[in-house]
C-alpha cells in the first residue's frame, strides 16, 4: 500500500511540475508593468483636471472682466461735462488722481451723479452719489487699474474726451491654477452738449 501511495505522490509531484505557469520573475514583471501603467494614467488624469480648473479660472476672471467693462464703459461714454463739481475741473468729462498705490477715475454720469471707480482691496469699486458698491466680485483679484485720459472735452472742435483704461486681474486659488490677465480698452465720451 505504501507503493501505491509513493507512485501517487511522485505522479502528482510530476504532474505539477509539468503544468505550465507563471514564475516569480514572471510575476514580479508584470506588476511592475501593471504599476507603470496606473501610475501614467492617473498622472494623465491629474493633468486633465488641473487643465480643466486652469481653464475655468480663465473664464472666470474673463467673465468678470467682460461684466466689469461693460457696466464701466457705458457709464463712462455717457459722462457730462463739469460745471466744477465732483472733482473734475470745468468744462472737462473725466479726472483722475493717484490715491495711494492706485489711481482713481472722476466724472459725473448722465443722471448728474458724481461717480468715482477706484480699487478697494483689490476689487473695483464704484461710488455713485451716496452708494457704494463693487464690481468686481470676491473670487478674482484686480492687481492694477490705470487711467490715462486723453482731450478731455477741453480742446476745440468736436473732440471728445478719452479714457484708456489699462486692468491686470487674476483668479484665486491655488498658483498651479491661477489665471491672469491682461486688459487695455479705449472710451470715448458720447456727450457732445456743451452743458
Amino acid at each position: 500500500m505504501t507503493g501505491v501511495k509513493e507512485f501517487k505522490t511522485k505522479k502528482l509531484f510530476k504532474r505539477r511540475a509539468l503544468q505550465p505557469g507563471f514564475s516569480l520573475t514572471e510575476i514580479l514583471v508584470s506588476v511592475l508593468l501593471f504599476a507603470f501603467i496606473i501610475t501614467g494614467a492617473l498622472n494623465v488624469f491629474r493633468l486633465v483636471i488641473e487643465s480643466q480648473r486652469t481653464a475655468l479660472a480663465t473664464q472666470n476672471v474673463e467673465e468678470n472682466l467682460k461684466y466689469f467693462l461693460e457696466v464701466a464703459s457705458k457709464e463712462i461714454r455717457m459722462a457730462k461735462r463739469s460745471t466744477g463739481t465732483c472733482g473734475v475741473p470745468v468744462g472737462q468729462i473725466y479726472a483722475n488722481q493717484i490715491v495711494g498705490d492706485s489711481q482713481v477715475l472722476k466724472f459725473k454720469n448722465y443722471h448728474g451723479e458724481c461717480v468715482i471707480y477706484d480699487l478697494d482691496n483689490e476689487r473695483f469699486r464704484v461710488q455713485r452719489g451716496l452708494r457704494t458698491g463693487y464690481l468686481t466680485p470676491a473670487s478674482i483679484r484686480v492687481t492694477e487699474a490705470e487711467f490715462l485720459i486723453k482731450h478731455n472735452g477741453s480742446l476745440i472742435g468736436n473732440q471728445q474726451g478719452m479714457v484708456v483704461m489699462s486692468l491686470t486681474a487674476q483668479s484665486l486659488g491655488k498658483d498651479i491654477n491661477r489665471a491672469a490677465m491682461n486688459i487695455q480698452t479705449t472710451l470715448t465720451s458720447r456727450y457732445y452738449r456743451n452743458d
